[in-house]
């Protein structure tokens, strides 16, 4: 994992000096790929279970199918609380999937490196392919590693403050800043603000909380420019020991265990996962504002509800989480050549294209630049924002972004389930954050990551 913070860095310088190029992607398909006389051959597609894409799935199947009459593609659509441990289990046992994307859950590409699972696409990469002709090749090198190549971004996912306009509006409230370098857009403005818009905390049926978030206890940190691992986990893979005790990182905490306990402005850990069961906890119109990630622009379409995204709330060595996915294939698979045929569709920017339409269809991030100002304007009019607004915010997480922690920290999945169970007396008020972090060290170096 040497590169990998060293080429992020170069994404972050990307991404905040990006200008749009409108749809300037040509028609950049793989039909001209002739199949006549080719052995028919069965590829195997898994992604994690989502509804959001279903249509868009369907649709990338049956394109490919029709242009690669010899090549039959199987999805396999896994329960995200089930992915991790399927896909370990079919790799272990020699039937790992041809093409996935190896950060669909928490485990994370580091994980999948380290058992040897991804192919090395850098033959293919150097022979050159359309469909990756506007792609920067820095973005490129985000799943490069010791010069080779492993992944081809898929989605370039941030981190945003979602808003409920209908709750700011009913309140007489100004809607949050876009401007990520407002100082007066703090932790305690969004405290203040979120007092204003809290009621009812307690009446399951009329309460209204003015603030939750889908962060995890190290991202939480981050936002304060703390941190419980240190540098060295995140370049080599390995968790090592953990920096749980810094200052800034119990600062952190205790402001969001205050939000819950103190201030009541903020769900408990029981709402949340009672809340939880009924889907996300934004869509149910009881949160004002929400930080999560960028695949909320696409979710939050159902929502029966205005909303608008905004900055983060300042704080000195603020960071967000990024969230780059690329599509990687199987260090095993008997057909190569068809499933690189296949990540090239997925990753098509042209109109009708993979990248395109999943842009279009499914509401995620592009990670090809010439989409951006299609997505920014096609984003801007769904939300009823401003475009440069929300190019603005778009921008700005990037700026202050960081890749996230289970894409480059091996078996991060055990290590979050490991954090969760620790802190859950910590939420609840029950135990101090200190003796929190004191459980949490302990649980986490008798962990056996290897």
């Amino acid at each position: 994992m040497k590169n990998v913070m060293a080429t992020l860095a170069s994404v972050l310088l990307l991404f905040s000096v990006a200008t749009a190029c409108g749809n300037s992607a040509k028609s950049t398909n793989t039909d001209n790929v002739s199949d006549k006389g080719k052995e028919k051959v069965e590829l195997v597609w898994v992604m994690a279970a989502d509804p959001d894409k279903k249509a868009w799935q369907d649709a990338m199947i049956s394109t490919f199918e029709d242009s690669h009459p010899n090549i039959k593609v199987r999805l396999e659509n896994i329960p995200y609380d089930q992915f991790d441990q399927k896909l370990t289990t079919l790799i272990a046992s020699g039937k790992a999937p041809d093409v996935w994307n190896p950060n669909q859950a928490d485990s994370g590409f580091a994980t999948y490196m380290k058992m040897g699972a991804l192919k090395d696409l850098t033959p293919y990469v150097e022979k050159g392919a359309p469909e990756l002709a506007t792609m920067d090749p820095n973005l490129l090198d985000v799943y490069k590693i010791n010069g080779k190549n492993y992944g081809v971004p898929l989605v370039s996912n941030a981190t945003y403050l979602y808003y409920n306009k209908d709750l700011f509006d009913q309140a007489g409230l100004p809607y949050p800043t876009t401007d990520w370098d407002d100082k007066s857009w703090n932790f305690d403005t969004m405290l203040e603000t979120a007092q204003k818009l809290s009621h009812d905390v307690g009446d399951a049926r009329k309460q209204v909380f003015g603030f939750s978030s889908a962060l995890s206890a190290n991202s939480m940190t981050w936002l304060f420019g703390g941190d419980l691992f240190k540098p060295e986990a995140y370049t080599t893979g390995v968790m090592g020991e953990p920096d749980l005790m810094n200052p800034t990182n119990i600062e952190a905490l205790q402001f969001n265990v205050d939000l819950i306990n103190k201030y009541k402005v903020a769900p408990n850990a029981e709402t949340v996962a009672a809340s939880a069961q009924l889907g996300d906890p934004f869509l149910t119109g009881k949160v004002a504002m929400y930080i999560s990630g960028g695949w909320g622009l696409g979710s939050y379409k159902q929502a029966d509800f205005k909303w608008g995204v905004a900055a983060v709330p300042y704080h000195e060595g603020r960071k967000v989480t990024l969230y780059v996915d690329p599509w990687s294939i199987s260090a095993t698979s008997k057909h190569p050549d068809e499933a690189w045929e296949f990540v090239r569709h997925l990753a098509n920017p042209a109109e009708g294209g993979g990248a395109y339409r999943y842009m279009n269809e499914v509401g995620r991030t592009p990670a090809d630049a010439s989409l951006f100002k299609l997505w920014y304007d096609k984003m801007g009019g769904e939300i009823g924002m401003d475009p440069e607004a929300f190019r603005q915010v778009h921008e700005g997480s990037i700026k202050y972004g960081r890749e996230a922690e289970n894409h480059l920290i091996v078996k991060y999945n055990t290590i979050l389930d490991t954090m969760n169970q620790s802190l859950w007396s910590v939420w609840d008020g029950k135990k101090s954050v200190e003796d929190g972090l004191n459980v949490l060290k302990g649980n986490l170096l008798s962990l056996n990551l290897d």
